[in-house]
């Protein structure tokens, strides 16, 4: 049987602002400033580091002008008869959403053949399995009638990784950004409540409860009014202490509530991205508890453990 849980999780925004980037705002509440915090860090955290992704990570260029001129290719060089640079394709490139479960080595080619015009991603021919989220980011314009090879090879990882050069014959290293998730912004606000918690309306139920509860007035001749009065007394303060003890926080005079800004790439959806992190923080706690058990059957002596025992 699960326990109702005092907290609540809402969305309050939902925004899919193209192909490739999903927003959505959730709230999480109530909660103290303390515990606000530690959420708040922690499953940041694991959503900006604990997901996997695919994307371009090498480049590979072909280019009848650098087969003629026999030197090798590098990051700011301008090719004849393409606008941008080296670099500007590098950037166009990291910007491909991809989504699927790539083989290692797999690759992707952008043949131009000798066409003119602006290619963009969906003119890339992909291997199977892979899918192209952003089809309209634009990867380069070509001006004049050439022969141009674009060789990617795609690769799975988490995170980001920023490039550090390369070898020619390796490949120029791409910015890699696999992990899905683009930004995760959180607030935590305070939010002012009415101390009252209904004290009267759980009285009036309890009387109720201890009037129905109480003997006919054919069996109740002995039964005072005094009687009736410190019973209801009574059970009405065990109830109010009880409470106290259990929603201790809820009769605050304020509590904060978190809420997070997440935006994705479009290959997971920001409150999949959520639960996914929150059961990445509990396996965690998990251990824990399982330690806590297995400690407490099996206890063993300090000495057996080389510790020395302080009188």
């Amino acid at each position: 049987m699960t326990l109702p849980s005092r907290y609540r999780v809402q969305s309050l925004q939902q925004a899919q602002v193209s192909n490739s980037l999903y927003h959505e705002r959730i709230m999480l509440a109530p909660l103290s400033h303390s515990e606000a915090t530690t959420l708040a860090v922690g499953l940041r955290r694991c959503l900006l580091k604990g997901f996997e992704g695919t994307c371009f990570s090498t480049l590979k260029i072909q280019h009848s002008w650098l087969a003629k001129k026999e030197i090798g290719c590098y990051e700011y060089l301008a090719l004849p008869g393409i606008r941008e640079t080296i670099r500007d394709i590098m950037m166009n490139l990291s910007s491909v959403v991809l989504s699927g479960m790539p083989i290692k080595g797999q690759t992707a080619v952008l043949y131009t053949g000798q066409e003119i015009g602006v290619f963009e991603a969906r003119h890339i021919r992909l291997p199977e399995g892979i899918q192209c989220l952003s089809p309209n980011q634009p990867i380069l314009s070509i001006v004049v009638p050439l022969e141009l090879k674009l060789e990617l090879t795609i690769e799975r990882g988490s995170g980001f990784r920023i490039r550090d050069g390369g070898e020619p014959e390796e490949g120029l290293l791409l910015d890699a950004r696999f992990n899905p998730i683009l930004q995760v912004d959180y607030q935590i606000q305070q939010t002012e409540r009415r101390i009252e918690f209904y004290f009267e309306d759980k009285i009036s139920r309890k009387e109720n409860e201890i009037i129905s509860s109480t003997p006919d007035k054919k069996d109740s001749s002995s039964t005072s009014e005094e009687q009736i009065k410190d019973d209801l007394s009574e059970k009405a303060e065990k109830e109010n202490a009880l409470d106290f003890h259990i929603n201790n926080e809820q009769k605050q005079d304020h509590f904060c509530v978190l809420l997070f800004d997440i935006w994705t790439n479009g290959t997971i959806q920001p409150i999949e991205a959520m639960q996914r992190a929150a059961k990445q923080a509990i396996a965690v706690y998990i251990p824990l508890l399982r330690f806590a058990s297995a400690v407490s059957s099996n206890t063993i002596p300090p000495k057996q453990l080389g510790l020395k025992t302080i009188v």
